[in-house]
């Protein structure tokens, strides 16, 4: 009898610490993502410092225009550039004269852009001034290329 009583208490135990240890676990797992999603959204904020979508100052210069309609009208105004027969000309010709194409374009302000190109034998990133005109089409200036 004492036996089963011991049997019975060392079970409960067990079983206890268990579920106290999975308490902990959970408890430890739930803090380390909620650590990990703040590194993120930092790291987020962080490298989205330099684009238009985080630079309210950079916004209020297209006041009282919506950010996202000059936005539209500047990419739209720099994808016609692409189309032309032969390549966009702001960017460089690659190895086998071919014009390069965007692989990434991102506004960093009420004034820049920056490319990410790429093409036979040639990758590389341009920053672009742009002088947005709502009655008219955008106006590109390469201010810097580098090619690696």
């Amino acid at each position: 009898m004492k036996r089963n009583i011991l049997g019975i208490l060392v079970v409960g135990f067990l079983t206890f610490s268990c579920t106290k240890e999975k308490d902990k676990t959970d408890a430890l797992n739930t803090v380390m993502v909620k650590d990990s999603l703040e590194m993120y959204k930092k790291l987020y904020d962080e490298a989205a410092y330099f684009s238009i979508d985080k630079n309210e100052n950079a916004q209020k210069q297209f006041a009282p225009q919506e950010v996202e309609t000059v936005m539209a009208k500047v990419v739209q105004d720099f994808s016609i550039l692409n189309q032309q027969e032969n390549g966009n000309p702001l960017l460089p010709i690659d190895s086998t004269g071919k014009p390069t194409k965007v692989n990434k374009m991102s506004v960093i302000n009420h004034k820049w852009l920056i490319i990410d190109f790429f093409g036979e034998g040639v990758v590389g990133e341009l920053i672009i001034k742009y002088d947005y005109s709502p009655d008219k089409t955008t106006e590109f200036t390469v201010l810097d290329t580098v090619l690696y």
